[in-house]
């Protein structure tokens, strides 16, 4: 059982991240724009380009090359767990310093959740891999 919840996590975060990838690489400008982000040239491109495209296409590597083992499973999810844990982690001092959610959009919203349910899976999924 912990194999299979193992893999199932890794699968659905190497899909997660090959189309937070696939979208935020062919049309950055839309993907900024979900996310509350005005881009002011080429540069912002750029960066929405290499900082979620290329970013999550390395997420959804790590994961991927785990599932079928030419790296360590538990490298994978060390992987989400540094990845989660570091975006939660990012928003909830955000949350204080805003001082609650006002002005944040629906997505940003979402993402709290997002992120809390990833690194509780990821963590979740670690432990149950390695017991079994």
């Amino acid at each position: 059982m912990g194999h299979t919840f193992g893999a199932i996590i890794l699968a659905v975060a190497a899909v997660f991240g090959l189309y937070t990838a696939w979208l935020s690489g062919v049309a950055p400008a839309r993907f900024a724009g979900q996310l509350g982000l005005t881009i002011a040239n080429a540069g912002g491109l750029n960066e929405i380009r290499a900082q979620y495209a290329g970013f999550f296409l390395a997420i959804a590597a790590v994961c991927a090359v785990s599932l079928i083992g030419l790296l360590p499973r538990q490298a994978g999810f060390v992987v989400l767990v540094v990845v989660f844990g570091g975006l939660l982690g990012g928003r909830l001092v955000s949350l204080a310093l805003n001082g609650g959610f006002a002005g944040f959009g629906p997505t940003i919203r979402a993402l709290y959740a997002i992120d809390a349910l990833g690194l509780a899976l990821s963590v979740t999924a670690m432990a149950v891999d390695r017991a079994a």
